[in-house]
């Protein structure tokens, strides 16, 4: 509350400065930072639009109305502002990250990439860069360059649960069964409650088992399983028991007894020939 109250005599005092000198862009601008940091979004957004009335090549007063624009979910009126940041301030990587961003959020996933990687050429080592393009390259079926962005990410930050998540879809594009499986256990490693990546693992195993992939089902749950369908308690029972945890996932798959025999009985077949491997923690046992 003392930071805000502090924040709200500065939006008083640069107002005042406005008004004695309407002309000067950075208090302007200053005033929209101000306004900003109390969460007035709209007012911002006027203040930085009078700070480039007056001086049009405010990089940063473009950068942060493009920023403002995207909050009150106007995408393409920010795309203009990132792309004169960019051309006024080409030395600064952040502005064609957001251009970037700005790109994806308007569905032009192609785009997001070449700005992006401009981005990346002046500021390589930028982890939320390379897990955007890595994203957008899986979502256009470009997998190779997808695992090539991850494996960079995972590098720079190699406790990220999305992104071995993530480069496990890539390598599932790419029919890489092993190293799927592989990431979406080291997902799980990090954060034991990621669901999705215990059903993707789930999903992986099942392929190594069934005779035909195309009888196994991926499920993307945003991290909100429905407990109650029997197929979701499958795969999730799987991707416990490929984990290594076979107790944990006996119990998760009781449930199915009752309500799918036919699937109960399936796990139950993997779940006995996991009796002659060795159980323990991800790396234990050889799928």
């Amino acid at each position: 509350m003392e930071n805000e109250a502090e924040t709200t005599m500065l939006v008083e005092s640069l107002r005042e400065q406005t008004q004695r000198n309407p002309d000067n862009a950075t208090a302007w601008y200053n005033l929209g930072v101000a306004q900003g940091m109390l969460g007035a979004t709209e007012e911002s957004i006027d203040a930085y639009r009078t700070a480039i009335q007056h001086n049009p090549a405010h990089a940063a007063a473009h950068y942060n109305l493009g920023g403002s624009l995207l909050k009150t979910g106007e995408p393409q009126k920010a795309l203009m502002e990132f792309q004169e940041a960019t051309k006024l301030a080409p030395e600064v990587a952040r502005g064609f990250f957001m251009l970037g961003s700005t790109y994806g959020a308007l569905g032009q996933p192609d785009k997001l990439i070449e700005a992006t990687e401009a981005g990346l050429q002046l500021e390589p080592d930028s982890a939320r860069a390379h897990y955007n393009v890595g994203l957008a390259c899986n979502r256009l079926g470009r997998f190779e360059e997808a695992v090539d962005y991850f494996t960079r990410l995972i590098s720079l930050n190699g406790q990220s649960p999305l992104a071995h998540f993530e480069l496990g879809k890539a390598y599932r594009g790419l029919n890489r069964t092993d190293e799927e499986i592989q990431a979406y256990k080291d997902a799980i490693s990090i954060r034991g409650d990621y669901v999705d990546a215990i059903l993707y693992l789930g999903a992986a195993f099942l392929k190594t088992k069934r005779a035909s992939a195309d009888d196994v089902k991926y499920i993307n749950t945003g991290g909100q399983p429905c407990l109650s369908d029997p197929e979701h308690i499958f795969y999730f029972s799987l991707g416990v028991l490929a984990y290594g945890q076979k107790d944990d996932a006996i119990d998760a798959a009781s449930s199915l007894k009752p309500s799918s025999p036919e699937l109960f009985r399936e796990f139950q077949e993997y779940a006995d020939a996991a009796n002659q491997l060795t159980q323990g923690g991800p790396d234990s046992a050889e799928l």
